[in-house]
């Protein structure tokens, strides 16, 4: 039986379909049951143990990231904070958010530009300290949100959970902006994993991402603080520009995945209920234009209005011009039928 299975993101371009591996009435809940949307694969795999061992790694990212957010808020009541603090803060978020657009999202996943091996590498290291995960994981589970997106099915999407069930309202938003990582629902790596499994440089990202999390989090902050601030500046800097940071940025890309296909405007037709927002796009420096990505994956850029500012975009282009990358994706998105 012919399964659609779409990888718009990689070189592969259409994915194969591998040998069903379960009836196509499964048990609910069996270790090898496959999701079956129009008749067909999904690539998804329920009640494995990478399941729960990703749902245990989440659970201790939230753990330090939201309690240590809390604790740097009665920080910030309790003791006076400054410049220091803040201008890591900010350092250090863009960074994060940086982690996220560039190396994730835009090269990663869509390969849209080249670079060489050391800066594949770079790459490599400053995706896993923005702490969204896995970057191996993250790649694939990227592809499948686009294969279906906001379809039974999708990853994350505000409409189905990641069995196929229908969601509305606040069990949605919950679902799509952070829920989605503990449910029992993985992507399988060898329908959405083509040419990321195996890859030196993400395997290698993916075997350090604690160490580059404890890098992030702690010691670039801590030597911030120490450099401009001295010793004494050193915890409160932690608190602000590590843990607090963390976790503002960490809600800033969910809502990319939540707010992001429930609010906003709709430059696009055909792209699921991906959504263009400013103050997403403000907060995550450009991935807010959400409708324009998803009209074309695989450009660098999500910039289409005039007023529709990318910043991640502007350090793309800087990154051409000194050389460390090339061959960068730039399609007309007037290929795509716009809303009338």
């Amino acid at each position: 039986m012919a399964t659609r299975y779409i990888d718009r993101n990689g070189k592969q371009g259409l994915v194969e379909a591998p040998q069903l591996r379960a009836p196509l009435s499964p048990a609910p809940g069996s270790p090898t049951e496959d999701l079956l949307i129009e008749r067909g694969l999904v690539g998804v795999r329920f009640g494995t143990r990478e399941a729960l061992s990703r749902r245990r790694e989440h659970l201790f990212y939230a753990a330090v990231k939201q309690g240590g957010a809390m604790a740097a808020i009665a920080y910030i009541i309790l003791f006076p904070t400054g410049w220091v603090e803040w201008t890591g803060f900010a350092l250090f978020y863009v960074l994060n958010i940086l982690g996220m657009s560039i190396a994730y999202h835009r090269y990663f996943t869509h390969k849209s530009f080249e670079t060489s091996t050391p800066m594949r590498y770079a790459l490599g290291a400053l995706a896993q300290m923005g702490v969204y995960g896995s970057l191996k994981r993250w790649v694939a589970d990227h592809r499948r949100h686009h294969a279906l997106s906001d379809k039974p099915g999708d990853i994350h999407s505000p409409y189905y959970d990641g069995h196929g069930r229908a969601l509305d309202g606040r069990k949605g938003l919950k679902h799509s902006h952070l829920g989605w990582a503990y449910d029992d629902c993985m992507t399988d790596m060898d329908v959405y994993g083509k040419g990321v499994v195996g890859d030196p440089v993400i395997e290698w990202s993916h075997k350090t991402r604690y160490l580059w999390f404890a890098v992030s989090l702690l010691l670039l902050p801590a030597l911030w603080g120490y450099a401009i601030g001295g010793a004494g500046a050193v915890i409160g800097t932690v608190m602000v520009a590590g843990f607090l940071r963390m976790a503002l940025a960490l809600h800033a890309i969910a809502a990319v995945n939540s707010f992001g296909h429930r609010y906003g405007y709709k430059r696009f037709e055909g792209q699921g209920e991906a959504r263009n927002n400013w103050f997403i796009a403000l907060i995550s420096l450009g991935e807010g234009w959400h409708n324009n990505h998803h009209a074309h994956p695989r450009s660098a850029f999500t910039r289409v209005g005039r007023f529709e500012v990318d910043m991640t975009g502007w350090v793309i282009v800087a990154m051409e011009k000194l050389g460390l990358i090339w061959n960068v994706k730039r399609p007309q998105f007037e290929s795509r039928p716009q809303k009338r």
